[in-house]
């Protein structure tokens, strides 16, 4: 009986030992860290004509986000925020005034739940016609997507064919948009009294301003 006390006891011991030992490897699981680039493809239609502030928008990662050793987010995952903060033109009196466009990055649903963020827009960039035909630009600098982009570059779309669009998307900066700042936030204005419209399909580079916690 004696013996069998000592070898459960410390069996105990053992199994406390490597819980001890775990613990910190668990909590040590690691984030994506701050300054990362995250490519991300429009879901929504935006325009200071027809938006309004505080109206919500999403978006999807297009490519998985990798660190050493672990892919933190996956392709797909959805970005969720809301126009902080909108100008329309001016048009009134012979005035072009710009327009412009604050986005606010809240919050990224993965597989394993939803996480709060926070990044500033890097870039954006027109979406493109998967089979490489020219664009066609309508009215106010907006350009027309024949194709949904969106699924072709986070779902649709494998091997060189996801590499292309995906190339062909953040190759280039979009026409007619600048970015600046407002207020000490990155605004995206739209110069020459045109509207600031941003169509589905629409690629956006931002950038973590903390570290990203990801279950």
């Amino acid at each position: 009986m004696k013996f069998g006390k000592a070898y459960t006891i410390t069996n105990a011991l053992f199994l406390v030992l490597n819980l001890a030992i775990l613990t910190p490897t668990l909590e040590a699981m690691p984030s994506v860290p701050k300054g990362t680039i995250l490519k991300l493809i429009l879901n929504d239609n935006l325009s200071t004509k027809t938006s309004k502030e505080g109206d919500p928008f999403a978006a999807e990662l297009a490519e998985d986000v990798v660190i050493p050793g672990y892919t933190m987010l996956y392709k797909g995952a959805t970005i969720e925020g809301v126009i902080s903060k909108m100008e329309e033109a001016k048009r009134l009196g012979g005035l072009k005034g710009k327009a412009s466009m604050v986005l606010r990055f809240d919050r990224i649903r993965t597989h394993g739940g939803e996480e709060p963020m926070v990044a500033s827009l890097v870039s954006v960039h027109d979406p493109v016609d998967g089979s490489k035909q020219p664009d066609k630009v309508k009215d106010e600098g907006e350009v027309q997507s024949k194709t949904d982009v969106k699924d072709m570059a986070t779902k649709g779309a494998i091997g060189v064919a996801a590499g292309t669009v995906l190339g062909a998307i953040f190759g280039n900066v979009a026409r007619g948009l600048v970015l600046g700042s407002i207020g000490g936030a990155v605004a995206i204005l739209a110069p020459k009294g045109n509207d600031v419209t941003l169509s589905p399909g629409t690629g956006l580079q931002i950038r973590l301003d903390r570290d990203l916690e990801v279950k």
